[in-house]
């Protein structure tokens, strides 16, 4: 519909530009009467198409459609200088047309950014078909290959397009996100460091192991300082399996020290699986790196930790809270308890039994972390 009313405008701006110019009337530099009154006619048209339209689909909805707005738009431009007008017949104010008009523009300059043209489509393939083929391949093999049929990409964008794509740069590596889920108990742990502050401004670092399946943690084990070696590690996660009684098929961790040379041997002697991620990938040991955050959002941030015993105590408080009381959105509401021991989610009870049920609290880490129960009233007294 504006389409339509703008080569109407332009049909008769260029037939009154004429009529005007034949007529050899005295001209004192305002637009002709005619000229104005029929700019003011197409700006109303245009607007009232627009909002017969809109009233016609009318469905409650509060946001201005986007013809509405370029309607508007429209009659504005077309009524720049005339004041009395657009402060009387535009159905928006001054204001919100000038900044639905920048955002037209801007819409209009997406298309044009400037810059390096996108990589082809068909060069996308080959690099990806190239690595697919060739697992051993790196950036730069892809590119010498590349440059000897005539094509010429940098390795950067090489680069680029393989992590795009599910491929890691480094030469027999491939970005499988699935090999770091698990669907049973104790196929797959996740380790990781991370480091606190105490109030006395020492650095001690933590050791986070999760099983990915059930999302327990399975410990949260302090060192009094800020260099751990390979060694330490080792004797840690050792320490976890002789007191869980479990051990994994395998472990993801990182490039850190911390896990490279002693602790790696050990993994390889008691047959573990060594599932290293790439480097600069964090996402890729994610189920560690969200422990990681809730146990610094729920519970470090709201106490200041004065040694590693403090914080050794702490840890152990909030390991046993999340694994037995702290519903978790991955398993659909249920604890790393209940999924650990296949219990289902709990059943929807009636108003009648809900009404003879009391609400326990019970708290860790010294009123810091609640969990709660809905317990038999008659049970509570008991009890």
């Amino acid at each position: 519909m504006l389409v339509l009313r703008a080569a109407e405008f332009l049909f008769y701006h260029i037939l009154l530009t004429l009529v005007d110019r034949v007529s050899r009337l005295p001209r004192d530099g305002a637009m002709p009467e005619a000229m104005r009154l029929y700019r003011e006619n197409i700006a109303l048209k245009a607007q009232l198409d627009v909002l017969e339209q809109l009233l016609a689909r009318a469905d409650g909805k509060r946001r201005v459609p986007l013809s509405t707005r370029a309607a508007q738009v429209f009659a504005y431009l077309l009524t720049r200088g005339d004041q009395p007008f657009q402060r009387y017949y535009l159905s928006a104010s001054i204001a919100t047309l000038r900044r639905w008009a920048t955002r037209f523009r801007a819409l209009r300059r997406l298309g044009h950014r400037g810059g390096r043209p996108p990589v082809d489509e068909k060069v996308i393939e080959l690099i990806v078909t190239l690595k697919r083929e060739n697992p051993s391949w790196g950036q730069r093999r892809i590119q010498e290959e590349l440059r000897r049929m005539g094509v010429r990409i940098s390795q950067p964008t090489i680069q680029r397009i393989l992590r795009e794509n599910g491929f890691s740069p480094r030469p027999g590596r491939k970005i499988d996100f699935e090999r770091v889920r698990s669907s049973v108990k104790d196929a797959l742990w996740a380790v990781d460091f991370f480091a606190v502050k105490t109030a006395k401004g020492a650095w001690l670092q933590a050791l986070v192991v999760i099983d990915i399946h059930t999302r327990e943690l399975l410990d949260l084990r302090v060192h009094d300082g800020w260099d751990v070696d390979s060694a330490w590690t080792a004797r840690t996660f050792a320490g976890i399996l002789r007191r869980t009684g479990r051990s994994p098929g395998g472990v993801v961790h990182d490039h850190g020290p911390h896990f490279l040379g002693q602790f790696t041997r050990a993994l390889n002697v008691l047959g573990i699986a060594d599932e290293l991620t790439p480097p600069g990938l964090p996402s890729m040991n994610c189920y560690a790196e969200r422990a990681i955050w809730s146990v610094r959002y729920e519970l470090l941030r709201h106490v200041p930790v004065a040694d590693a015993d403090r914080l050794q105590f702490y840890l152990d408080e909030y390991r046993r809270y999340a694994n037995a009381d702290r519903a978790h959105q991955g398993l659909g509401g249920r604890t790393p308890d209940d999924a650990a021991n296949d219990r289902p989610v709990a059943e929807v009870v009636d108003l009648a039994a809900l009404r003879a049920r009391r609400l326990v609290r019970r708290t860790y880490a010294h009123g810091l972390l609640q969990a709660y129960e809905l317990v038999d009233d008659g049970a509570r007294r008991a009890a």
